[in-house]
């Protein structure tokens, strides 16, 4: 059987991850490509091919094959768009106007807070270690995540999805 979504990947990469399983809970029969990072061989994605998917030369990428072979980049908007073309009932991405602003806040706070924070530690203290580095930055980064992390775990606490009452998009 054909895959119905064709996911670019690499397995260093976490956000191709959260795509993987909204694929996988959707039960969509996908095939999954790794496109080696910063390399503009025929893997690389920053290939020709590659970058007609994506300019930004990064995963995770789609192409939907049961919508002409439609492409979509960026993982919030990945997930927005396959919990709209393969789920329109709203079940994970908001049934009402305010269940969907919920889940889109949240997924954004997840995109411009959460993710960016783990990225820039994550950069300096393990992928590109500056030596003489002012220690004010990673504890920057550390108390960040610390912060976000707390906020998340109290609400949590008292409910047991981050958004709505069942799975979404956000988780």
């Amino acid at each position: 059987m054909a895959p119905q979504v064709t996911l670019f990947s690499n397995a260093g990469a976490s956000n191709p991850a959260k795509i993987a399983i909204f694929l996988e809970e959707l039960n969509i029969n996908y095939e999954v490509i790794q496109r080696s990072l910063r390399k503009g061989g025929p893997d690389g994605a920053q290939s020709v091919q590659f970058l007609e998917l994506n300019p930004m030369g990064k995963v995770p990428v789609i192409v939907d094959h049961t919508n002409k072979g439609f492409s979509v980049w960026e993982s919030a908007v990945i997930l927005i768009y396959l919990a709209e073309r393969f789920s329109p009932d709203g079940k994970y991405s908001g049934k009402t106007l305010e269940e969907r602003a919920v889940v889109s806040q949240w997924l954004l706070f997840d995109a411009s807070q959460l993710t960016p924070n783990f990225y820039e530690l994550h950069w300096y203290k393990r992928r590109h270690p500056v030596k003489d580095l002012d220690p004010s930055i990673n504890e920057h980064y550390e108390t960040e995540i610390y912060d976000l992390w707390s906020m998340l775990e109290h609400r949590l606490e008292r409910q047991d999805w981050m958004v709505l009452d069942r799975m979404t998009i956000v988780g």
